[in-house]
């Protein structure tokens, strides 16, 4: 039976856990060209919670096709011994559940999860459609929002100008 890493329990919990960015995330998040692909770019954000691991925010995107785009949570215990997706926020491309036997193309969210663990899957190979992002800064700022995020004071006070 393959080796569960985390209950539902504990990464409804890890989602939680409140994580403080500091106030030149936005600048540390930016893409930037790597070495290992001239295709895609990628930024990343790591954020230390004592007791907890490290929280790390993954920024991909392809430089040709503005819809080919995640936006990752990851997570590495203490232990540091690997890297776990959380949460990715995805842009369109296809997708099947391998549990549930269904497929989609379009905007989509996996979740981390259990039973996708239980199962021999990927902790994040469970994806629900998402219809409240359709761009790669609208999937990280929803990340944001929904995994506890605690944005830098300035911007909390500040009101987000449009």
């Amino acid at each position: 039976m393959p080796v569960v890493q985390f209950s539902d329990k504990d990464i409804d919990e890890l989602i939680a856990v409140p994580k403080y960015l500091p106030a030149d995330y936005r600048s540390r998040l930016r893409t930037r060209a790597r070495t290992y692909s001239d295709k895609h770019e990628e930024g990343q954000l790591e954020i230390d919670v004592q007791d907890k691991g490290t929280f790390r925010i993954i920024i991909r995107k392809n430089r040709i096709n503005p819809l080919d785009f995640s936006a990752i949570l990851g997570y590495i215990p203490p232990e540091r011994l690997r890297l776990f997706r959380l949460r990715r926020y995805n842009g369109v491309h296809k997708h099947t559940n391998k549990i549930e036997r269904n497929s989609f193309r379009d905007f989509h969210v996996h979740y981390a999860t259990q039973r996708y663990q239980e199962a021999g899957w990927d902790i994040d190979a469970y994806a629900e459609l998402a219809e409240n992002y359709t761009t790669i800064d609208g999937a990280w700022e929803l990340l944001l929002d929904e995994c506890n995020f605690i944005r830098p004071e300035a911007e909390r006070i500040q009101p987000k100008m449009l």
